[in-house]
């Protein structure tokens, strides 16, 4: 083999490794970098559609986006905007029992950058005018054996009261439309997520 030759593929040779190794970065960058939420952190959701607890049923989803960014440090993990399912674990129909009507929520998942990832967060629950506010008052004096968190915020549906119930965060609030139970779409919640949750930003 010549000089020359042993030249010309020496230099094919850089150039395949400079290649190679230039495509390493790229690639990592485009797959973006994994960072895990802590359990605890505040997912603050508003609703996108009404809730009529007379057409709920347990399991029935519903609609909902993040109002405020999930943020890590100063870094933003899960931008506004994001979409949230959230799910009726429990509904109860004032025609059915004692009582006034109530719906307890949970938030499932949340959806952003093309991907979709499943969640476990607190729960929040919704009374109808009449037992509710009796029960918002007992939530409250619960709330002082732990810090008080969550709520549901504006859309007519009455004050909120963080509490620690049955060992799961949660939150339980009075309608002020009477007995029958109607969640206006544009209604704020807070839920807590219960694990933590990996995502790719």
């Amino acid at each position: 083999m010549t000089p020359r030759i042993r030249s010309i593929l020496a230099a094919l040779m850089l150039a395949i490794a400079a290649t190679t190794l230039g495509a390493v970065p790229q690639q990592h960058t485009s797959r973006g970098a994994l960072v895990t939420i802590p359990a605890g952190t505040a997912l603050n959701v508003r609703l996108t559609q009404t809730i009529d607890v007379d057409y709920a049923r347990p399991g029935a989803t519903y609609h909902a986006v993040l109002v405020d960014p999930v943020m890590k440090g100063r870094v933003v993990v899960i931008p506004d905007g994001a979409r949230v399912v959230l799910q009726a674990t429990d509904v109860r129909q004032s025609g059915t029992f004692k009582g006034s009507d109530k719906i307890t929520l949970t938030a499932t998942s949340v959806s952003f950058g093309g991907r979709t990832y499943a969640i476990a967060s607190s729960f929040v629950q919704s009374k109808g005018k009449g037992e509710g506010k009796r029960t918002a008052k007992r939530a409250a004096i619960g709330g002082g054996l732990g810090a008080a968190v969550g709520g549901i915020f504006g859309g007519g549906s009455g004050a909120a009261i963080g509490a620690v119930v049955g060992g799961t965060t949660g939150v339980v609030a009075g309608s002020h439309g009477g007995e029958h139970l109607r969640i206006p779409a544009e209604t704020w919640f807070q839920f807590q997520l219960n694990s933590p949750l990996t995502v790719r930003r």
